[in-house]
Parts: C-alpha cells; structure tokens; sequence
C-alpha cells in the first residue's frame, strides 16, 4: 500500500535550482573506454616493461651507502638521491623504523636508490627479512635533478599496523615468521 505524503508544493514555491556536478575521475575513465573494454582481449598481451631498472625508497638502514654496498656486492658505494614518499608513517619494530600506511599528505623522507636488476632485488628483500614485503610507491626526489617523481617500490612492514604503533605483540607478523620456519 502506497501512503501519500502531506507534504505539498504550492504552485508558487521557490525550489533550489538543480546543481549538476562535474563527473568523478572514475566515471571519466569508464565513460572513455570502448564499449567493448571488457571482452575485447586483443592487444591485452603485448610486452610489459622491464621491471628494472627501478627505483627503491629506503627510509632505515639502507639509507647507509656503505650497507647498501655491501649487501648488494657493489664495487663501490652507490649513488642515492635524497626523496620522499606521501601518505606514509614510520612506526618502531625494535631498533628499527618500519613504513606502513599513514594519513594523506603524511611526508617520510629518505633517499632512493636505482635497483639494477631483480638480483640485487631479491638481496635487499633477505635483507630485510620477511617482517617487510615489497610494495609500490610513488618517489618524491628532493635534489633538484630528474626525473622528479616516479613509480617506484619501498619495503613496507608486513605485520599488523596497529600493533606496531601500539608496541604490542604482533600476532601477523610472529604467524608470517613461524610459516618460513616450519614451511
């Protein structure tokens, strides 16, 4: 059953004028898409692009160019370029600093570091143990030179956020260890 509101217009009432708003960037992109986007597959397996070169934020440890020599068996200390990341926070697991998720326009700054080849990749990610995983970002070079800014990768604490900053045990992180060791 339908009920009628008594609420009514009377024929010489002002109304707020309709305000169209602009279309959000999501809706920008599908409206752009082919109609066919989503079956049409021809074109969709042609080559990536190498995955290196490509640029590391270090925030810890690595921002030490005698370390990142070391570990990566350079035969002398590498270049590092002064940068930052946005949107990110530093929390403490142990001694050591640890990235994870922070508020918008939150700044950690570091310097980054242009990873050669998915070997030296792999060395700085048993570096670091798996209490961090590998996670895209965007780098913010502070130094003047170019580029500026670029797609790159940084190492991000792989346990629960809120633990870390609460300095409590982390059962995430302590299940991920224990899995290494008894996988």
């Amino acid at each position: 059953m339908v009920q009628s509101s008594s609420f009514h217009l009377q024929p010489n009432t002002p109304h707020p004028p309709l305000v169209e708003e602009p279309p959000s960037p999501y809706e920008v992109t599908l409206q752009s898409a082919p109609p066919d986007y989503l079956t049409n597959l021809e074109g969709a397996t042609q080559e990536l692009p190498p995955e290196y070169p490509v640029y590391y934020f270090f925030y810890g440890t690595l921002t030490a160019p005698a370390n990142l020599k070391r570990i990566l068996d350079l035969p002398v200390e590498p270049k590092l370029r002064s940068a930052q990341i946005i949107g990110y926070t530093l929390g403490k697991w142990g001694d050591y600093p640890a990235l994870i998720d922070g508020d918008t326009g939150q700044v950690v700054s570091g310097y980054a570091y242009l990873v050669q080849s998915e070997e030296q990749a792999q060395k700085l990610a048993y570096y670091e143990t798996n209490a961090y995983e590998v996670d895209s970002c965007w780098i913010f070079f502070t130094d003047g030179e170019v580029p500026a800014e670029i797609s790159g990768r940084t190492f991000m604490y792989a346990g629960d956020p809120k633990a870390l900053l609460e300095q409590r045990f982390d059962r995430k992180l302590w299940a991920r260890q224990m899995a290494g060791k008894l996988g």
